[in-house]
């Protein structure tokens, strides 16, 4: 029999939340669901990869979410691959996967993340971190999160991004009539932007910015990431020809894949446009700057890879060409 909800304690949503012993218990909790196997899908991910960014994306937005926004964004980040088995959902629905045919082939581990952060909260009250939340509050937040996890879907990228840029016009219509007439009106601009619909842009704008921001982060870390998640791709693609399934990812064959190329080409169709939306709306130079920096090192990268390439077709051209002689 379910327990009666205790009444709430006092304090802001973010205190009765993020209370320490059950924000710990739960983090200990989601971490035994991340696969250790997966290359980079892990709980190490879940506490870093996706949530060091909303260090530098929630500050400068305090006017236009609220906390319940603010607490849902941080669980969302930690939650959003949650139990991630390290293959992609066409993987999932072409192996006929059991969550695959549980999710009717839609947005299947978006899913599957959501409701396993649930299930595990709900389950136990040691580590449910919503137990104390009036039922009005618990159903606003749960919704909260699960859209923004089911943001992370990439089929729907362009589509969020699009509504973005859109509500983003508000930002420079703003900024247009503050220069015409040298009145600033920032009270007004909030109010625009803390609409409901447009709150709800902006919160799948945070999560998908932290949920690829690899590239935004310093050389070293953004490299190393970058190779992690090349071999979790290369597996999938080894598993797909191994059973006799269509191959995902042909890019991602560990014989003949070039790692600057696909990280140039992920930065050209998904990234820049991305944040550069982003940048717009609420200025994050120290992201921009890392983009930059590490966008020009994969593309140094692809030429030199070229140029070796290129040197090793003409030797062995000409030693053809000698043989035949």
């Amino acid at each position: 029999m379910d327990q009666p909800r205790q009444p709430p304690p006092e304090g802001s949503i973010k205190e009765v939340v993020m209370h320490d012993t059950h924000a710990q218990c739960a983090i200990n909790q989601t971490g035994e669901h991340w696969g250790s196997k997966n290359g980079w899908k892990t709980s190490t991910r879940a506490s870093t990869t996706p949530t060091k960014p909303l260090q530098h994306l929630l500050p400068v937005l305090v006017d236009i979410i609220d906390q319940m926004d603010q607490v849902a964004s941080l669980i969302a980040a930690v939650v959003h691959d949650l139990d991630h088995p390290g293959r992609t959902n066409s993987f999932l629905i072409n192996e006929g996967n059991s969550l695959a045919l549980l999710y009717n082939d839609t947005a299947v581990l978006e899913s599957h993340h959501s409701a396993m952060t649930f299930q595990l909260t709900g389950k136990d009250d040691r580590v449910n971190i919503f137990k104390n939340l009036e039922r009005e509050s618990f159903q606003a937040i749960r919704l909260i999160i699960i859209d923004m996890v089911m943001a992370t879907e990439m089929t729907k990228h362009f589509e969020h991004l699009s509504k973005f840029v859109n509500c983003t016009k508000i930002v420079a219509k703003c900024e247009e009539e503050e220069s015409l007439t040298g009145i600033s009106t920032p009270d007004t601009l909030s109010l625009a932007l803390s609409t409901p619909e447009n709150r709800t842009l902006i919160r799948r704008m945070v999560i998908k910015c932290a949920d690829i921001s690899n590239p935004t982060r310093p050389l070293n870390l953004c490299k190393d990431w970058a190779i992690r998640i090349a071999n979790e791709y290369f597996q999938q693609t080894d598993e797909e020809k191994r059973l006799g399934l269509p191959v995902v990812m042909p890019i991602f064959d560990r014989k003949t894949c070039s790692l600057p190329k696909s990280q140039t080409s992920f930065y050209d169709i998904f990234i820049h446009d991305m944040f550069d939306a982003w940048d717009a709306f609420c200025d994050v130079p120290d992201l921009m700057g890392h983009l930059q920096h590490n966008y020009s090192y994969w593309k140094d990268e692809e030429l030199k890879e070229q140029e070796r390439k290129t040197e090793v077709e003409s030797i062995v051209s000409d030693v053809v060409g000698s043989r035949e002689q």
